[in-house]
């Protein structure tokens, strides 16, 4: 199962992997999301569909019912701790990443790896996503690896 950040659901629809050029990589993406493996958390619904209109039309042809994970008491609590251990994972954000924390959250209730576009440099005085996974045991990998691990062929 995978719990995905804006920034990879960015990778894999614009930056490298578009759907008009990669059809059949999309086709297994929706399977994946069909089978409740590939999901948002809700936070990152609203993000994504907030910045970026290619995330917006993908999330929306899906339904929010469906792919985005509801924030419920567990999630939240598992927010506040990631919160409280890293403050600085929102700070000076300007509204950009405050899903990170509910991405982490979710993939804990779920049992599922963290997928984002990060780059592993951060640090506790700058942490991103692929920082706090290691430091919390919960694996984080990026868009590419999620054809690797499904072993997908094209």
């Amino acid at each position: 199962m995978y719990s995905v950040d804006t920034s990879a659901l960015l990778d894999g629809l614009e930056r490298y992997y578009p759907p008009a050029t990669f059809p059949a990589l999309w086709d297994k993406v929706d399977e994946l999301v069909d089978a409740g493996r590939f999901f948002v958390s809700e936070e990152v619904w609203e993000e994504a569909c907030t910045h970026d209109a290619a995330a917006k039309m993908w999330l929306e042809s899906h339904g929010k019912e469906k792919i985005a994970i509801p924030t419920d008491s567990a999630v939240v609590g598992d927010v506040q701790r990631i919160l409280s251990s890293y403050p600085k994972l929102v700070a000076n954000m300007k509204g950009r990443n405050r899903a990170d924390a509910f991405v982490i959250a979710v993939a804990k209730q779920h049992g599922a790896i963290v997928v984002t576009g990060e780059g592993s440099d951060g640090n506790e005085n700058r942490p991103k996503i692929p920082y706090i996974c290691q430091q919390t045991g919960i694996q984080c990998i990026r868009f590419l690896d999620i054809i690797k691990s499904e072993e997908w062929k094209f």
